[in-house]
């Protein structure tokens, strides 16, 4: 019986934004059954477990009046009242089953029967003239009115906190049973807030860095030690042509013009690229003595994890 109920509602299922996929389809039926089955067993709150699964892969009249029937057994009437007003409020399907059509009217009957049973809290907060204060109930952050604010809740016991500023927080713990409304009073101490820290303080600090006339100083010095080593070695190669090639006592002109001419060359390249290593080098060397000073804007923000705090910067 509850193969074929699933198998009914699921396969008509009200149209939505997001269509479910056959998998939705399938794992939505097994968790409905399961659940309706888990509940006749007793096993409420496995059974709430698997409907609460089906109902959030695929929502149909059906599944949501077996759900709000389980919430409803394990004494949650406001969670059960707002499900079977939402069967009531899904448009009908096309091809809609007579069982969800039956869902729907059951939905609406039971949601009709137990409102009057759903307790409430009315929640009064006393506070200096322009102070504020955030409430919690059961950790759930509470818009309050200027006077008296309403809230609905399910039967049992509910904690409230109420924190005024940087004031104590205050806790009340209030129990409410099956139709009862009851007023809390709350009145959190007033302490005014201490003013947020700035997020973020800049700094002008000052980064030396080296001279750009170091690096360049000393390549240009490097390349002129290697011009002049380069050089002297051609000179010492054509100073020996020039010697093999010319007799003790006369050398010919042709000798004097080429060999000897391209060895005069390469001195002088050498003496060149020496002169060019050691001006540069020197101003390599007194450069490193007198590094650039340069502004930078920094960012230093405060930070607390955990027990640690510190600071972190940025450039």
């Amino acid at each position: 019986m509850a193969g074929w109920l699933a198998m009914a509602s699921i396969a008509h299922a009200a149209p939505t934004a997001h269509e479910p996929s056959a998998g939705d389809l399938a794992t939505a039926r097994s968790a409905l059954v399961e659940g309706v089955a888990m509940r006749d067993k007793g096993d409420l709150p496995g059974a709430l477990a698997r409907l609460t699964t089906a109902w959030d892969l695929v929502q149909t009249p059906v599944t949501g009046f077996e759900l709000g029937k389980t919430h409803l057994l394990q004494g949650r009437i406001l969670q059960a009242h707002e499900l079977f007003k939402k069967v009531v409020r899904m448009p009908p399907a096309l091809e809609e089953s007579s069982r969800s059509a039956t869902a729907r009217e059951e939905s609406a009957r039971v949601a009709a029967e137990i409102e009057p049973r759903i307790p409430s809290l009315r929640l009064k907060l006393t506070l200096p003239e322009g102070a504020t204060a955030i409430v919690k109930l059961d950790d759930e952050i509470i818009a309050m009115a200027d006077t008296v604010t309403p809230r609905a809740v399910d039967p049992g016991k509910h904690e409230l906190v109420a924190k005024a500023g940087d004031g104590p927080e205050e806790h009340v713990v209030v129990v409410v049973a099956e139709g009862e409304t009851k007023t809390v009073e709350l009145a959190p101490q007033w302490v005014i807030p201490k003013p947020p820290p700035k997020d973020s303080a800049a700094q002008v600090v000052v980064v030396r860095q080296t001279n750009s006339l170091v690096f360049i100083g000393f390549s240009v010095a490097t390349a002129g030690l290697v011009l002049s080593s380069f050089s002297a070695l051609m000179a010492v190669n054509a100073a020996d042509r020039a010697k093999a090639r010319c007799g003790n006592d006369y050398c010919p002109d042709h000798v004097r013009t080429g060999e000897i001419s391209e060895m005069n060359s390469w001195v002088v390249a050498t003496v060149a690229g020496g002169i060019t290593a050691l001006v540069f080098a020197g101003i390599g060397i007194a450069s490193l003595s007198k590094p650039v000073d340069q502004k930078v804007m920094a960012i230093v923000s405060p930070t607390k994890g955990g027990a640690m705090a510190g600071f972190e910067g940025r450039f």
